[in-house]
């Protein structure tokens, strides 16, 4: 089946919003939360393989913590989204991307924006 950018960051980002509301209804250890939490994960990474040229990870400073670092799962552009402009997938916790991703295509995904092509 074919998907297209649009379609995986859809799926993510309502992964994203089931994952939260499983959470918090009930709890981090639930089977249904961890279940959201790995799919939303899966499709970033596939994100990230299947749309290399439009897809790549950002340390999100704002956001990590000196307990756990987050990467932006960035979009080279601009999409819209359910009527709202995106330029990212969620994030994606380096603890995670530490076991979906190799430590040489983990450091591609981070330095990709670092390269005079794709600025």
């Amino acid at each position: 089946m074919n998907h297209t950018l649009e379609m995986v960051v859809e799926r993510i980002i309502t992964l994203n919003h089931g994952w939260k509301l499983a959470r918090e209804e009930f709890g981090n250890n639930s089977a249904i939360t961890n279940s959201l939490k790995n799919q939303k994960s899966s499709w970033q990474s596939s994100l990230l393989r299947e749309f290399p040229n439009q897809s790549y990870l950002k340390v999100d400073r704002d956001n990590s913590t000196d307990d756990e670092i987050l990467f932006s799962v960035r979009l080279t552009h601009e999409l819209t989204i359910n009527n709202v402009k995106r330029n990212d997938a969620e994030h994606l916790p380096k603890r995670i991307a530490l076991e979906l991703f190799c430590a040489e295509e983990l450091n591609q995904l981070l330095n990709k924006m670092d390269k005079p092509e794709c600025r």
